[in-house]
């Protein structure tokens, strides 16, 4: 999630620079009291800290980590923009801005045309932090989950079979795109829903149909598997896709099962809702800019 500022003007003493190991602990520090009640960093420091394509800075006040944030690219080659981070006594001075310009400066370098973010709906400061910077909200999206132990009900899901063909997983999903607005989630990280996405899950195993029935889900993580099982779409009888996540959980003791849909999929909500999933506090907004050439 993305962290907003004041109107605090920047100043000569923050520097900003390419996150290294070292950084590890003061990373984890700024999470902690910047964002204490949404903290995985230090789960996926090493992955983002050794990502070819992205970039992950810091900034430093007086030689103090004070802030961090990553740039990252998605399988479609837009920008994913996340884990904007200040520690609240450094708040207010400009730093989020200065890392905008980063993010901008990065996809102007790399040839990237669009870039987004996510805040929830009730974080104005993120959200006026990014249109200060030409960002618009465009897409909705609500959120529950459940521990795996918790999901009841049986269904017959011994059909489902991963499909690892790229050009079968897009005939599969590309339809749906338009009734799922656009994008598909995991861990919060919001995949435009293009060819190019539905590939590289193909790829990597996680889209999963049943032929006899038409039923398909995508299902995994982009990181901390063992943590959460993300439904990343769901289509057919609910009672057997939700069976098959169940399945897939429990073989690999994965903890709780999540689900981020649009709301005018009230159908998936009262099925979630229905099996005991409990709803995010807010709903979260996804907000794009675009760079023209």
């Amino acid at each position: 999630m993305l962290n907003g500022e004041g109107d605090g003007a920047v100043t000569e003493e923050i520097t900003l620079r390419r996150a290294l190991p070292r950084d590890r602990e003061a990373v984890a520090r700024v999470e902690s009291q910047a964002t204490p009640n949404l903290s995985y960093l230090p789960q996926v420091f090493d992955l983002f800290l050794n990502d070819p394509q992205g970039d992950f800075s810091v900034a430093e006040v007086g030689g103090r980590v004070v802030a961090c944030a990553k740039f990252t690219v998605l399988p479609d080659g837009s920008a994913w923009l996340e884990a904007l981070r200040v520690l609240p006594d450094y708040q207010g001075l400009g730093i989020g801005k200065r890392f905008y310009r980063n993010f901008f400066a990065i996809a102007e370098d790399s040839g990237i045309s669009t870039l987004r973010m996510y805040t929830n709906i009730a974080n104005e400061k993120s959200k006026g932090l990014a249109e200060r910077f030409g960002f618009q909200w465009v897409a909705t999206y609500r959120g529950a989950q459940i521990p795996t132990a918790e999901i009841s009900g049986t269904a017959d899901s011994t059909g489902f079979q991963p499909v690892t063909d790229p050009r079968r997983a897009a005939d599969l999903l590309m339809p749906h795109c338009e009734e799922w607005t656009g994008f598909l989630v995991m861990n919060r990280t919001f995949f435009p829903f293009v060819p190019a996405t539905c590939a590289r899950w193909a790829t990597k195993g996680k889209v999963y149909e049943d032929p006899g029935t038409g039923d398909v889900i995508v299902l995994g993580a982009r990181f901390m598997p063992k943590q959460a099982l993300h439904i990343a779409f769901a289509e057919g009888e609910p009672a057997r896709w939700l069976h098959f996540a169940r399945r897939v959980a429990r073989a690999s003791d994965i903890e709780r099962i999540q689900c981020m849909y649009p709301p005018r999929r009230a159908d998936v909500e009262v099925f979630l809702l229905g099996k005991g999933f409990q709803p995010d506090a807010y709903d979260c907004i996804v907000m794009e800019a675009t760079i023209q050439r």
